[in-house]
């Protein structure tokens, strides 16, 4: 009884012992870091004081405030991680529903300053006005753009009420023209699909979003008479955090069960896809990807190679595989993280930070085919191989279903 009770008394010594060490430990860490924050802090406030009594220029504080913002979260190791003004906040949601009020241009920064028209959205104020990607627009309400700098103008052109206007200049081939566009409501494409001659089927994706399912049922539907040999599916470019679409789409290619679970910072986990439709396919599929592929989009592809035995084409892909949550202020101003990895099931444990490499390496940095039935005549090598993957496995399994009707 005596070794017992000492035994038990040595247990408890040394379980205070670690317990008084970890608190200890913790408590050291967390003063650090208070520490390092008040740091911080008063440094910020020396550089403000100085700043507003010595600069030649005005602080504008809604500036400052924002690049304060961002720049804290550039400082962890996040590539999703982003500070959202509540304009910004505002357009993202709109964005990731499929339906957005605006112009519908979409654009980048041109060499010269100006602003670079990259695509136009079909059935938005900019695609009725007749405006075209490569146009440049050099002024916006009178404005130089050189003049109200990139990231005004740009602004004014992304952001604005349902039925504002802007006025706008445009360069085409030296020649300028005047436009007057007013805001509207346009539900943003995301996906189309075209019959090739030889039978498959092409989905050609621009983005996923809340939409994208539905619009993916609804093609389906489309083409349920017609005599599709395989599916290719073109996912590049494409890099959403939006994955409640996923299932839907790939609920006709991949057989029932899960797809993919989140795995969280404290290891517990939930199902992000999963499919429930056994009215699956067994066609032929490929899928096109290409090193902006990230995503939902990759977690479409890494699915459809392991669970519908499709093959992949293209470039290795962005390696954007982290679930994203969205945290908002009463300001309408937001902050996006990264708060687990994505997880699909199967042999592959996941792509995130190393991307899919794809079966079939084609590399390619020329455009994307803008009409997929003329792929014979293209330049698009990734497109061809793609083809020429599918065609091969529709080629190969015709004789096994010749050889199966006779029996």
């Amino acid at each position: 009884m005596g070794i017992a009770i000492s035994i038990v008394a040595i247990a408890c010594a040394v379980t205070f012992v670690i317990t008084m060490t970890v608190s200890l430990s913790n408590y050291n860490n967390k003063i650090a870091d208070v520490q390092q924050r008040g740091e911080i802090y008063t440094k910020l406030q020396e550089i403000d004081a100085y700043v507003r009594s010595y600069s030649l220029y005005e602080v504008n504080d809604e500036v400052m405030r924002n690049g304060v913002y961002s720049g804290y979260l550039s400082g962890i190791d996040d590539s999703a991680a982003r500070y959202y003004t509540a304009d910004e906040y505002y357009y993202k949601t709109r964005m990731d529903s499929g339906s957005i009020v605006g112009l519908g241009l979409v654009f980048d920064k041109e060499e010269s300053g100006y602003i670079m028209i990259t695509d136009v959205y079909e059935g938005s104020p900019a695609a009725e006005a007749g405006i075209l990607p490569g146009d440049v627009v050099i002024s916006v309400d009178g404005v130089n753009v050189l003049e109200t700098g990139y990231d005004t103008a740009s602004e004014q052109l992304r952001y604005g009420d349902e039925g504002t206007r802007r006025k706008i200049q445009v360069r085409r081939n030296g020649e300028e023209s005047d436009y007057e566009l007013i805001r509207a409501s346009f539900n943003i494409p995301t996906l189309d699909a075209v019959l090739l001659d030889n039978g498959l089927l092409y989905f050609r994706f621009t983005a996923v979003n809340g939409a994208t399912g539905q619009k993916m049922t609804q093609l389906l539907s489309a083409y349920a008479d017609s005599p599709v040999t395989g599916y290719i599916f073109d996912l590049r470019g494409v890099s959403s955090g939006v994955y409640s679409s996923v299932s839907e789409i790939l609920s006709r290619f991949v057989p029932p069960g899960e797809i993919a679970s989140a795995v969280y910072k404290n290891n517990s986990t939930r199902i992000v896809a999963e499919t429930d439709d056994a009215d699956f396919t067994n066609l032929p599929v490929s899928i096109i990807i290409d090193e902006k592929t990230g995503g939902s989009a990759e977690l479409i592809a890494q699915a459809l190679r392991d669970k519908a035995s499709g093959t992949t084409v293209g470039e290795v892909s962005s390696g954007s595989g982290t679930l994203r949550e969205t945290r908002t202020f009463n300001d309408g101003t937001a902050i996006e993280i990264s708060v687990a990895v994505i997880r699909p099931t199967g042999e592959n444990t996941g792509y995130n930070d190393v991307g899919i490499t794809p079966e079939f390496i084609v590399e390619y940095d020329g455009d994307y085919e803008t009409d997929a039935s003329g792929y014979a005549d293209s330049t698009d090598l990734q497109l061809k191989k793609a083809v020429e993957v599918i065609a091969g496995k529709v080629t190969a399994a015709e004789p096994q279903e010749t050889a199966a009707a006779e029996q």
